[in-house]
């Protein structure tokens, strides 16, 4: 994203008093010199750091979804789906953006789809095969990232149910599962019930050991 600059006004010399020439040229040996902007695309282009909290208004907020990530610019609303077999490069600027640098990247040769690359933020993991987004999964309440219903960590059965219809509740080997109607969408409660929390949620191929 380019950036644009706020540049410093000009400082304007003008004679006044008994100044003399060799005074302003004194004056002007003495001042420092701004350097010119540099250009890209016709848009100056500086290197004026953003306050934190201009950077928090403008970073994008990252939705988890079936299928993929979303970002939306805060801005406007306006959202960019990450769906699964969007090229790695762009899923991790859109991930960074929103969330940071990740706290650890890496590569698994013991998943059951085929060796997989991953990017760990926190709690959530982007899983990647071929250069490419997979799957993700998140067992973590930081970050806290939702779907676009509000369904997260910690939200309950019946909350993820008005968004996501859910086929069934049956105890796994991973623990009490649950899969959308869709099958794109799965996760785990801490129990039986409407009251049940949810205490994982993944999409897409996850690297998951059953």
């Amino acid at each position: 994203m380019i950036r644009t600059a706020i540049l410093p006004a000009l400082a304007l010399l003008s004679a006044c008093g008994t100044s003399t020439p060799e005074a302003a040229n004194e004056v002007a040996a003495n001042a420092s010199v701004e350097p010119a902007p540099a250009m890209e695309n016709g848009i100056e282009v500086g290197n004026v750091a953003e306050t934190p909290a201009a950077q928090a208004s403008t970073a994008p907020l990252l939705n988890l979804a079936p299928g993929g990530l979303t970002l939306i610019d805060p801005t406007n609303g306006r959202a960019r789906q990450l769906t699964f077999g969007t090229e790695r490069a762009m899923v991790m600027r859109g991930a960074e953006a929103a969330l940071g640098a990740p706290d650890e990247s890496g590569r698994s040769g013991e998943c059951g789809e085929g060796a997989m690359d991953f990017a760990k933020f926190d709690g959530l993991r982007l899983w990647f095969q071929g250069g490419k987004l997979v799957g993700w999964f998140l067992d973590g309440a930081q970050p806290k990232l939702t779907t676009g219903t509000g369904a997260g960590i910690g939200s309950t059965r019946a909350q993820v149910a008005d968004g996501l219809a859910i086929s069934d509740v049956p105890e796994s080997s991973l623990g009490r599962e649950f899969t959308t109607e869709s099958g794109s969408f799965s996760g785990l409660l801490d129990g039986p019930g409407d009251a049940a929390k949810v205490t994982t949620l993944w999409s897409g191929h996850a690297c998951i050991f059953r």
